[in-house]
């Protein structure tokens, strides 16, 4: 594989400026990776402050209703999905020398946790949200603020605006970035990250049960980062789905946006926007997720939103989990593809925690 790409895709498409810093931060991740004293302090804020570890739960209810075994690892239980993204990225950064960060939020919860962590950090916080967001994510906003995050209405798309944002300020300023996507080392070093929930969540299985599921489900969002949570397991004969609601945008193309070359969805012109609504697919993938895909790794199929009501009211009428949108959208896919397992087979569904679970 070409340094910086996953297949054709991935790269560094990103102004002159800060082309610096990602060398900066390639070099950084490299020395990271055996490095115990940056490890030691991640894992000590993943425990004291995230919560630590999340259950593996067998959802007997819902098991007996389908048939099938079924686990939920509870991502849902606590904050280190998102802030351990948010905080490993921090610490990066810190250790390069910077002292300040921007970042977009088309999340209100991934903006919360950019803007917690920063303040755990002492760093400044610059984070960038679209009107939308704003008007729907009023409390978490207010959140934002109080940890001292300065929050900035985007006229158009808040990545973009992020982006141009930091080359203008590259001189002290780093971005973090929201998940799977990115210019490189971005989508290396946050699925570093999130390939520690993967292990976690491997290790619990194969305790509980002595083997691995036939089927494993996560939502295809950002925040999940499926080339890190299911690096695990691609070397394991399981099944491996990537759930997302159905849109209104049409098959993704190869294209460039947001300092990467991946799959999104375009306009008639190739123009390409990051803003969606909560109920909509992701329209742009991370490059490793894009590349995973072609090569058959891992499988993206949409939820109609019929079916992923039902998987929400079943989930809670028989375990009391409300789930959040792309969480339904897993179940309801697990719960489709279930019903192909052989009986002596299991499946396990990866819930993170989203700001529409009621």
């Amino acid at each position: 594989m070409q340094k910086g790409y996953f297949g054709k895709f991935g790269g560094r498409y990103v102004p002159e400026a800060v082309m610096n810093q990602l060398f900066s931060l390639e070099c950084e991740v490299d020395l990271t990776e055996s490095d115990r004293c940056f490890w030691d302090a991640y894992d000590h804020y993943m425990e004291a402050w995230a919560g630590g570890r999340t259950p593996l739960y067998l959802a007997e209810n819902l098991s007996e209703q389908l048939g099938h075994k079924l686990y939920l690892k509870r991502g849902d239980a606590n904050d280190a999905a998102f802030f351990g993204s948010a905080v490993g990225q921090l610490l990066l950064w810190k250790r390069i020398g910077y002292l300040k960060a921007v970042a977009e939020t088309g999340c209100g919860l991934w903006g919360v946790a950019v803007a917690r962590a920063a303040a755990l950090m002492e760093m400044e916080c610059v984070l960038y949200v679209t009107a939308e967001e704003e008007t729907r994510q009023q409390a978490m906003i207010e959140t934002m603020k109080l940890c001292g995050a300065k929050v900035i209405t985007a006229g158009r798309d808040s990545v973009s605006e992020a982006i141009t944002y930091w080359a203008d300020h590259s001189r002290d300023t780093c971005m973090i970035m929201t998940g799977d996507w990115g210019p490189y080392p971005y989508t290396e070093a946050v699925a570093s990250l999130q390939k520690l929930i993967g292990e976690e969540m491997k290790g619990q299985m194969e305790e509980q049960e002595g083997k691995l599921p036939g089927l494993l489900v996560a939502g295809a969002r950002p925040e999940n980062v499926l080339g890190g949570l299911f690096a695990p397991f691609f070397e394991e004969n399981i099944q491996l789905y990537g759930a997302e609601p159905e849109g209104k945008g049409g098959v993704r193309e190869t294209g460039i946006a947001g300092g990467m070359r991946t799959l999104a969805f375009q306009d008639g012109k190739g123009r390409i926007s990051f803003t969606r609504s909560y109920h909509e697919p992701v329209p742009v993938l991370g490059p490793e997720l894009a590349s995973l895909m072609e090569n058959g790794k891992i499988c993206l199929e949409t939820v109609s939103g019929q079916e992923a009501e039902a998987a929400r009211a079943l989930a809670a009428r028989t375990e009391g989990i409300c789930l959040s949108w792309y969480d339904a959208c897993s179940l309801a896919l697990a719960v489709k593809k279930g019903k192909q397992l052989d009986s002596q087979e299991y499946l396990t569904v990866f819930l993170n925690k989203g700001e529409d679970a009621q």
